[in-house]
């Protein structure tokens, strides 16, 4: 999660004339609810009044803070979810936020996931620490539809207990779908795995590989050896998106922060089709 200072009368130059939100605009929302993951991860519920899909963004600015680009980790008709990390100014100072408070937030902002290419489908998500939260909204989504897709399997990594994010969701999907959580520090139990998520790629079914799409978000190195070892296992490149959700900045491809070869994240992406993104190298 990246942060950087924009001062909020910049974002008027393209400002619409035919009466349409322009989301390049900041505009105060109600901080409606705060959960707290871990001393550092927390979950905002700020009241929406626009359209947003799994996978895209805002920016959230505070006055005299700055501005950093935040994944939807889940959204209602009318109010998003964010889990903010706390790591630098804007951060710092949203977590001494309470509900009722108001954010700034301009957006939605990206291209999400393409849920119609999921449709009647196995659905691998591979997805560790804050890469987490991108897809949040989308497995409650299938786990709360099955009827939508065949089977989803689910392989979350976190370096240890105290870095869990959403227990209460991992608890319900764990009783749907297929799950498995890692961690790369701790103990085995009935709950948690121990090691990498690629540890644990081969207790997936791949008897139908055609049938199959796949999602893999985290770290880059994470998401290196996650494709690879799909692909290993009959997948083609069509069939795996990838999230470079941490790229993100300014989100109008100014910045120049998120631009990996004659790619813009924050335009072109954040999700992209593995045999599109390929010769991404981040």
């Amino acid at each position: 999660m990246t942060e950087h200072t924009t001062a909020h009368h910049c974002q008027c130059q393209n400002n619409d004339h035919d009466g349409a939100a322009n989301k390049l605009l900041p505009k105060a929302y109600d901080i409606l609810a705060i959960e707290k993951h871990t001393e550092l991860e927390w979950t905002f519920r700020v009241a929406k009044d626009f359209d947003t899909h799994y996978g895209q963004f805002v920016e959230v600015s505070l006055p005299l803070a700055g501005e950093a680009p935040i994944s939807v980790s889940d959204f209602g008709d009318d109010y998003i979810d964010l889990l903010i990390r706390k790591v630098g100014k804007v951060t710092d100072k949203l977590f001494t936020l309470h509900p009722g408070d108001k954010v700034w937030m301009r957006g939605v902002h990206g291209n999400g996931y393409p849920m119609e290419e999921y449709q009647q489908k196995q659905l691998i998500v591979v997805a560790g620490g804050t890469g987490v939260a991108p897809v949040k909204g989308l497995l409650s989504h299938f786990c709360h539809h099955p009827e939508s897709i065949k089977q989803l399997d689910m392989i979350l990594g976190f370096k240890n207990r105290d870095a869990v994010l959403f227990q209460q969701d991992l608890n319900l999907w764990r009783q749907q779908q297929n799950l498995i959580v890692t961690l790369d520090e701790g103990e085995a139990d009935e709950q948690f795995c121990v090691g990498r998520v690629t540890d644990y790629i081969d207790q997936l079914d791949f008897s139908a590989p055609e049938a199959i799409q796949a999602i893999v978000v985290g770290p880059p190195i994470m998401i290196k050896f996650v494709v690879l070892a799909l692909l290993e296992r009959g997948l083609s490149k069509e069939q795996i998106w990838v999230d470079y959700e941490r790229r993100m900045a300014c989100a109008v491809g100014k910045c120049g922060h998120c631009r990996i070869g004659d790619k813009y994240v924050c335009l072109d992406g954040p999700v992209f089709r593995f045999d599109q993104a390929q010769h991404m190298i981040d």
